[in-house]
């Protein structure tokens, strides 16, 4: 997290409360690590307003994004206190955190619920990705990759589905852990998946849904298919993509 004016951050207890209540800014484009954030905004009743980067175009490449998260990504969090963050995992740790919320009932809850939001960070999340862009969005027909990653998404499935046979939640309690994994899930048909097939995910795929806040950010969400005329810029960035001139 960087602080803009290059003064040190407070923590998050102390931003809550020695500062006035902070509103939000969050740029984002229509993607599940997006949608994670909306949520829990949704979740958490906070004043915020969105601003869309559009990835095609490349928003994302410009120096001011740049300055923001030097990975070029989204979503990116800006508070009305000089807060931003980027990486949609540490964004939903620091606003659950910062509101004593959403982050287990308990201690061991607290350390589940970690468990699972760095699963979905490091598996679920770049596996589902992979699949989607071998399978939907590679300009080319790669059997192996599609397979592989076809695969291991349904692996991992199989993990949720024998977590939730066991818990109503992952962490135990609803948590910012179930709000990660939720938005990969709903482009399940482009992971070659089918949500019905594992029970005990499919209940609490529907619990999820039922929701207010799900269903809220839900609606808000803006889906959009980038069209592959438009790969270019999204897809096949270098080092220098933020200097095209070098």
């Amino acid at each position: 997290m960087t602080r803009r004016g290059g003064k040190c951050p407070l923590t998050a207890k102390e931003n809550h409360s020695e500062q006035p209540a902070a509103s939000y800014v969050l740029h984002y484009y229509p993607s599940p690590n997006s949608l994670k954030v909306i949520i829990l905004l949704k979740e958490l009743e906070l004043d915020w307003e969105g601003r869309y980067v559009d990835l095609a175009a490349g928003d994302q490449l410009t120096s001011e994004f740049a300055a923001m998260n030097p990975n070029c990504k989204v979503p990116v969090l800006e508070s009305s206190i000089g807060e931003v963050l980027f990486e949609s995992g540490a964004i939903l740790e620091f606003l659950a955190e910062r509101f004593d919320r959403f982050m287990g009932a308990n201690d061991h809850e607290r350390w589940q619920c970690k468990q699972w939001l760095y699963w979905q960070m490091s598996a679920l999340g770049p596996i589902a990705g992979q699949a989607h862009h071998f399978r939907k969005f590679a300009p080319e027909h790669v059997p192996y990759a599609i397979r592989r990653y076809t695969d291991e998404s349904h692996r991992l499935y199989g993990v949720l589905n024998e977590r939730l046979s066991q818990s109503p939640w992952l962490c135990g309690s609803y948590s910012v852990a179930d709000m990660a994994v939720w938005p990969w899930l709903v482009h399940a048909d482009w992971q070659g998946q089918r949500v019905s097939e594992f029970p005990a995910l499919a209940d609490w795929y529907q619990a999820m849904q039922s929701r207010s806040a799900v269903a809220a950010a839900w609606r808000s969400y803006p889906t959009r298919e980038i069209p592959p005329e438009d790969y270019g810029i999204l897809l096949n960035q270098r080092a220098n993509a933020t200097n095209p001139s070098e």
